[in-house]
């Protein structure tokens, strides 16, 4: 692997804790507690006000209060403060922070701003043409936040740690021994966690002709592509196996999204680490990223690393 990985655990400092005060935010927030509660981290609870009056079927039979916006400003602020209220009874430091505008910039935004080790949001686990149209806030803030996110899905009331299982996509790409280094550092911290490395493989649709379009793809590529990715994940189980993890090997062909969210749900992992990088928004809007899609139908917890394309100066 590129990246050294380091079993002892690096401190987070301040997890920001995205919330809307739904009850999957408020499961959201009780996983960073078990974190903070561990690492000594303060928690900073932000909340993105939404002051826009909605749609009305028959606006003429609803009269809006002339402070309708302090109106929401002060549910806001009581919301935050019952919130951190929950944080303070559990002994961890909190702060609150109440943001205006789009909600995914607003929380990678508040992040930077903070100098947050880590995001931690909830995902309602959208599907169809409402995902697909306008995705989630989730998703969008695993897409452009510049420190890792962990992504909570609802009703999974497992605790975070101890983090057992872990799944570990790799393209043996720079960016997912990356993630992986961080889920070492942030959240597995030990040697007794085994890990489940899997590679999934295309056959590009281009060479299907080879073969016939009834015969599919000729076995010869398919041969050649297991072989050469199982050849690939060696350095990596290596790399694992040296410091002492237990790892599990899995090369499989098909789309990524699919083969990690199935097999995640298959082998009752306790999380999924993976890297993620920027995509243009025309590539964004017509493919959609693996990580974002695992994001929204993986069964646990998802961590995600963003890779900037270039570093930051």
């Amino acid at each position: 692997m590129s990246t050294a990985l380091k079993l002892e655990s690096d401190p987070l400092s301040r997890i920001v804790v995205a919330t809307d005060f739904s009850d999957t935010a408020t499961l959201a927030l009780d996983r960073a507690i078990e974190i903070a509660y561990r690492h000594k981290s303060e928690i900073a609870l932000v909340h993105v006000m939404h002051s826009e009056i909605p749609p009305l079927a028959a606006p003429e039979m609803v009269v809006i209060p002339p402070n309708y916006e302090d109106l929401i400003q002060e549910a806001c602020l009581e919301g935050l403060h019952h919130t951190a209220d929950r944080v303070r009874d559990a002994g961890i430091d909190v702060s609150e922070h109440l943001e205006r505008g789009r909600a995914a910039p607003s929380i990678s935004e508040a992040a930077n701003a903070l100098g947050a080790d880590l995001i931690l949001i909830g995902t309602r686990g959208n599907t169809g043409f409402k995902n697909l149209l306008l995705g989630s806030v989730a998703e969008e803030v695993v897409r452009i936040a510049q420190c890792p996110v962990l992504t909570v899905h609802p009703a999974d009331t497992r605790p975070i740690e101890p983090v057992r299982r872990v799944l570990f996509p790799t393209d043996f790409s720079e960016a997912s021994d990356q993630a992986l280094s961080v889920a070492c550092r942030i959240l597995i911290g030990t040697s007794e966690t085994k890990i489940l490395l899997v590679h999934a493989y295309h056959i590009t649709a281009s060479i299907v002709p080879l073969g016939g379009f009834r015969g599919g793809v000729v076995p010869l590529f398919v041969d050649n592509a297991q072989h050469l990715a199982e050849q690939m994940t060696l350095p990596s189980v290596e790399a694992l196996r040296s410091r002492g993890f237990e790892v599990e090997v899995h090369v499989m062909r098909g789309d990524p999204a699919e083969v990690v969210t199935d097999l995640a749900a298959e082998q009752d992992t306790d999380l999924i680490v993976m890297g993620t990088r920027g995509h243009s928004k025309i590539r964004q809007l017509l493919l959609g990223s693996t990580a974002e899609r695992v994001v929204e139908h993986a069964s646990c917890p998802v961590l995600t690393v963003h890779q900037l394309d270039e570093p930051l100066d």
